[in-house]
């Protein structure tokens, strides 16, 4: 150790020791440079937040009714295909009627907050027309924006569809009136000289029920439309029969689809058309030509004429239409409504002549055979006098037969009477005993069919006698046969009437003035009071041609059906003389209609043939004419006497029309299928026919076949399939002692799943 370490002596703590260090002056310090990022990054921050202010424009608020693929801070609000705003948020409005968007206009769009701009949703649309809105398929749906001026606004009413002229193509919109329109809808073409030139915006109805389209054309093709053009619907397809032939003429494609319009003018001085005009909208081209002034003409009948179908030619050429047809009771004629082409207005004078041409079969010969193609048409012979008339009375080709005839005259009425001409013959059994002089309207607006009787047949008319129309052929169909008649060659030009009187001739009567003319002889024949029959649905009824049966042979027809508000069908229907007794309180009236099945065989096979019937069954409670039908009964009905019973488990596949099989042999058939009143059971209806109710007694025992039973030793099977299977299943029964006591009616016996053990 060092010596003069070891002498130093020890420090007192009292006493000051003196620090010789050195003091350094500290240097001046700068900011740090990693200060810079934050510094570079707020501001970068309030530049954005800055740009981003100045570009957003005002808050705009639609409602709209529906809206489909919006969504908040998403759905973009489009004008011109540019971005102009996007949707911030979507509610409903307090009353649950609107849907509230509320979206942020763009700086450069602000132009769009004005009172009078439209918004719509622009979403896909795919149908046999064709596909809209692909965009919005492919980038969802947006908001599409028109401006139409106006004040500054910032709520807007939404609309429905897309408007039918936006602001890229500003043309011309204008409204087509008729009174009905049946297959153009939004989206048809409309058409000028074969050029596409504008399209169906919308269909409505108006205050006045008539329907009115919304049609738009584009701005290049506003020009066309004048103040006079005539429009006129092109139908899908249409069938033009002429001398040459049949020519079948499809306009489009497109309006093979939607239907479509086209217009012309077809009168010079014409001015363009303004924004909003109204024109009429004709059915066919030839209704569109026909702009003339109406004329009137007066015929005897209307046979062959057809609204706006039926042309008035000169020379052979179309020159005008029929427009409408009216029946004047008062003077028992028909006036029709014409129009000629502008071009032929002066046809109007007071000696021009009018006359229908019409085919005509007479002794004298054959007349108007082009019409068989062509149809029936008005012949124009312009007059040359100064005078003019809008009133013309219109002869026919064929000359008026004035021959009114001798004998005894009637009248037939009906609610529509059959197409026959003057002059069709009138039958009593077979023989021509009179014609057909004209049809008119009675004072009450029915048809009437004026006849004469011949002398030689006056004595058979009576005042019970029947008519009822004679078809030119009539074909039957029954069980194994079908027949074919024609009445004869004047039936087979004309058709015909025939007349008879069912049950006793009342010849202290006089005849009747006024008849009913029947659609068929079954219905004339028919004369019992009227019955009502009430079923749960009329299939397979049909009124004049149904049969009510007894016992298989036909007693009567169905005159009437009608479904009720109570969801029945009411058939009013009529028996032949003599068989009134089965208007009887307890008579069931049934149809019978085809029914295979693979346990009761083929049921009313012969109704495929013939067609459905009502079968009846004699009651015997007092006289009544009101009956609930029933439909498929057959498996109430084994008698009407039947011995009933009632089975019952706690399950069971077995439906109404299986059989009850006593040793392979058929002795009854279930009736029906309930519940018990604790819905714990099942109860069977059965009907034993009453002669092997003797064979039921209160040892028997009853089993359900649903399938075959197999045993191996001492294993049951019970195999089921289609094949072994009836549709309704089968109940099978012994008795091991027949000897023992009957049952009672409505007794009730256990259906068991099993057949008995012991069973012979």
């Amino acid at each position: 150790m060092n010596s003069t370490t070891e002498n130093q002596p020890e420090p007192d703590d009292n006493q000051v020791v003196s620090d010789h260090g050195k003091v350094v002056k500290a240097r001046h310090r700068f900011l740090s440079w990693t200060w810079l990022f934050p510094v570079l990054a707020s501001s970068a921050a309030l530049w954005f937040f800055w740009e981003n202010w100045k570009s957003e424009g005002p808050e705009i608020e639609i409602h709209f009714a529906t809206a489909p693929g919006i969504q908040a801070d998403k759905t973009p609000i489009v004008f011109r295909g540019v971005t102009a705003g996007k949707v911030t948020e979507v509610t409903l409005d307090p009353t649950l009627k609107d849907v509230v968007v509320h979206a942020r206009l763009k700086m450069f769009a602000k132009g769009l907050a004005l009172q009078n701009t439209d918004f719509w949703i622009d979403q896909p649309e795919i149908s046999l027309k064709g596909a809209t809105g692909i965009t919005a398929l492919i980038q969802g749906n947006s908001i599409q924006a028109r401006v139409r001026g106006g004040s500054y606004a910032t709520h807007f009413k939404g609309l429905e569809k897309p408007p039918l002229v936006t602001t890229e193509n500003p043309g011309l919109i204008a409204y087509l009136k008729a009174p009905s329109i049946s297959f153009v809808d939004r989206g048809a073409p409309i058409y000028f000289h074969g050029t596409l030139v504008g399209m169906v915006g919308d269909k409505m109805v108006d205050e006045n029920g008539e329907t009115t389209l919304i049609v738009g054309f584009a701005k290049e093709s506003a020009q066309w439309v004048k103040s006079n053009s005539r429009f006129w619907l092109l139908p899908a397809t249409s069938l033009s029969l002429s001398p040459r032939g049949a020519q079948v003429n499809i306009a489009g494609i497109k309006t093979l689809v939607e239907g479509g319009i086209a217009f012309d003018q077809f009168s010079p001085n014409g001015v363009e058309a303004t924004n909003n005009s109204y024109f009429t909208l004709a059915s066919n081209e030839a209704a569109a030509k026909a702009d003339g002034p109406p004329l009137q003409l007066r015929l005897k009948n209307g046979r062959g004429l057809l609204p706006e179908e039926t042309r008035l030619c000169y020379l052979g050429e179309p020159i005008g239409l029929i427009e409408s047809l009216h029946l004047d009771p008062a003077t028992r004629t028909v006036e029709a409504t014409a129009r000629l082409e502008s071009a032929y207005a002066n046809f109007a004078r007071s000696d021009t002549t009018f006359t229908l041409i019409s085919p005509s079969v007479t002794p004298h010969g054959v007349s108007g055979l082009d019409t068989l193609v062509t149809g029936s048409y008005i012949a124009c012979e312009p007059g040359t006098s100064a005078a003019t008339t809008n009133r013309f009375i219109c002869g026919t080709s064929a000359g008026d037969d004035s021959d009114t005839g001798d004998g005894l005259h009637l009248d037939l009425t009906a609610k529509q009477l059959p197409f026959l001409s003057k002059g069709a013959p009138v039958y009593y059994r077979g023989l021509k005993a009179g014609k057909v002089l004209n049809t008119t309207l009675n004072s009450s607006g029915l048809p009437k069919m004026d006849i004469v009787i011949d002398p030689a047949f006056q004595e058979v008319v009576c005042a019970n006698s029947r008519f009822w129309r004679v078809p030119a052929t009539s074909v039957s169909a029954a069980s194994g046969i079908l027949s074919v008649e024609v009445q004869g060659l004047a039936s087979l030009i004309d058709g015909g009437i025939a007349f008879d009187t069912f049950g006793l001739q009342e010849k202290k009567t006089p005849p009747a003035s006024t008849y009913t003319l029947f659609d068929n002889e079954k219905l004339a024949g028919a004369t019992s009071a009227p019955i009502r029959l009430f079923f749960e649905n009329g299939r397979g009824l049909l009124p004049g041609k149904t049969e009510i049966r007894y016992l298989g042979v036909p007693v009567g027809i169905v005159e009437s059906v009608t479904p009720l508000e109570s969801g029945s069908v009411e058939a009013v229907a009529h028996l032949q003389p003599g068989y009134e007794f089965l208007c009887r309180s307890g008579s069931i009236f049934y149809l019978a209609h085809p029914n295979v099945s693979l346990n009761g065989g083929l049921k009313g096979i012969e109704t495929i043939v013939s067609g459905v019937y009502i079968e009846c069954i004699k009651g015997g409670g007092a006289w009544a004419d009101t009956f609930v039908g029933r439909f498929d009964a057959d498996t109430q009905l084994l008698d009407n006497q039947g011995f009933e019973i009632k089975l019952n488990a706690s399950s069971t596949a077995i439906r109404p029309g299986a059989l009850v099989m006593y040793r392979g042999t058929n002795v009854g058939e279930i009736a029906a299928k309930t519940l018990s009143k604790d819905g714990r059971e099942v109860v069977l209806t059965a009907y034993i026919l009453p002669e092997y109710r003797h064979l039921i007694t209160d040892k028997s025992y009853f089993w359900e076949g649903n399938g075959a039973l197999v045993k191996i030793g001492f294993i049951k099977v019970r195999i089921t399939a289609p094949i072994l299977t009836a549709l309704n299943g089968q109940v099978f029964v012994t008795t091991p002692d027949p000897s023992s006591p009957p049952v009672a009616a409505r007794h009730l016996f256990e259906l068991h799943h099993e057949e008995p053990d012991n069973q012979p």
